[in-house]
């Protein structure tokens, strides 16, 4: 049996816990993506082989409604720029289940498209591994 879920309502926030910024109700979309890597095999003149070693490194992608507020996501963003911030990010509320980990925290862009919202695509790399959790 298939099991699946719609993305949202969900949340995203990045920073400290009771201080962190709140980006969920400006996120259009958002992805955690795995990226893989290796690196080409060793051979040696006895006829060993060894084989490279394999890396996966993670991000925290998506699309967010750009603020221009003093407190909002654009000047959070350009305040913490280069800082490693904890993030928790739940696809669905119905379901559950978070990720949590640590990003550095990239600035967002600023503009766009004349007389529409503007958007800013970002990409904030993760440190280590994400952490899954789940709720029965």
């Amino acid at each position: 049996m298939a099991n699946s879920y719609k993305m949202g309502p969900g949340t995203l926030t990045i920073g400290p816990v009771g201080t962190e910024m709140d980006f969920s109700c400006q996120i259009t979309n958002g992805v955690l993506e795995p990226d893989f890597d290796s690196d080409d095999d060793l051979y040696t003149l006895c006829g060993d082989t060894l084989p490279g070693e394999q890396k996966t490194t993670w991000k925290l992608s998506g699309t967010a409604i750009q603020d221009l507020a003093a407190a909002g996501i654009v000047k959070w963003t350009w305040d913490n720029a280069g800082t490693e911030q904890p993030f928790t990010f739940t696809p669905s509320t119905s379901v559950g289940s978070s990720f949590t980990g640590t990003v550095v925290v990239r600035p967002l862009s600023v503009g766009g498209d004349v007389k529409t919202r503007p958007t800013s695509d970002f990409e904030f790399p993760v440190v280590g591994d994400p952490t899954m959790t789940t709720t029965p």
